[in-house]
């Protein structure tokens, strides 16, 4: 069921967000991108977005159900399909495991572009900075740290953050030890984020894969390598 927005300034603000997701989304075409079909707007009170049903869902439920699946493709789908996003200089914005989807073929799909933005485009820019468990540590408030001038802004390095903590869980079946629940953290707890190799099986992840991965954790966000980088090492570790 689509809820009405309370008054006409939440509704102007749900079809700008609407529209600027749909010009996001609509020029997608990626065997990892879920596809968008079209715009519905004679059936609800709002317009809603039209796209395929995967009967399997996001790959967390996907992979409770098929849990011999192979694992190393679905981290290559996902990773494939978030450098075709940043090829075309679109941060996703929120990349964690219910915002990728698994078609019948067993393919990977990223979906859900509602705060993802365009770069250096006028009126595609966004405030909100995604789901705190899997947010890149530049993206965290916190709350005994040095003011910032400027607040916190999704990039293509954050994306790369998240990606390493998601293909973490695709591996392991396994959430990330120690992460936020709330985007607001203190010091200590910001120190203790980066995923430990102890806490992990060596037999689930290799050393290789997790050389790979460890550098997607890196704290400044200008060291960590670019998405195409970490698909391609992946690719070899595996």
């Amino acid at each position: 069921m689509v809820r009405m927005p309370d008054d006409l300034n939440q509704a102007e603000d749900f079809i700008k967000k609407f529209r600027r997701e749909v010009h996001v989304w609509s020029p997608l075409k990626h065997k990892n991108i879920l596809p968008l079909i079209g715009v519905c707007e004679d059936l609800t009170p709002l317009p809603v977005l039209i796209s395929p049903f995967y009967e399997f869902g996001h790959i967390e439920t996907y992979l409770r159900k098929h849990p011999e699946i192979n694992r190393q493709e679905l981290v290559l789908g996902v990773a494939s399909g978030l450098e075709f996003l940043h090829a075309n200089d679109i941060v996703h914005g929120d990349l964690k495991p219910q915002n990728v989807l698994v078609d019948k073929q067993g393919t990977a799909r990223i979906c859900d572009f509602g705060i993802s933005k365009i770069l250096n485009r006028s009126g595609f820019t966004t405030c909100t900075v995604g789901t705190a468990p899997y947010m890149a540590p530049e993206l965290l408030f916190v709350i005994d740290g040095m003011a910032v001038d400027e607040l916190p802004s999704t990039t293509k390095s954050s994306d790369v953050y998240s990606f390493g903590l998601v293909a973490l869980e695709i591996l392991t079946s396994l959430p990330s030890k120690g992460r936020p629940s709330k985007a607001i953290v203190t010091a200590t707890m910001l120190a203790k984020l980066r995923p430990k190799r102890m806490d992990y099986d060596v037999r689930t992840v290799k050393s290789e894969t997790w050389s790979v991965l460890d550098q997607c954790w890196t704290f400044e966000p200008q060291q960590r390598p670019a998405i195409s980088q970490v698909l391609r090492k992946l690719d070899s570790s595996f």
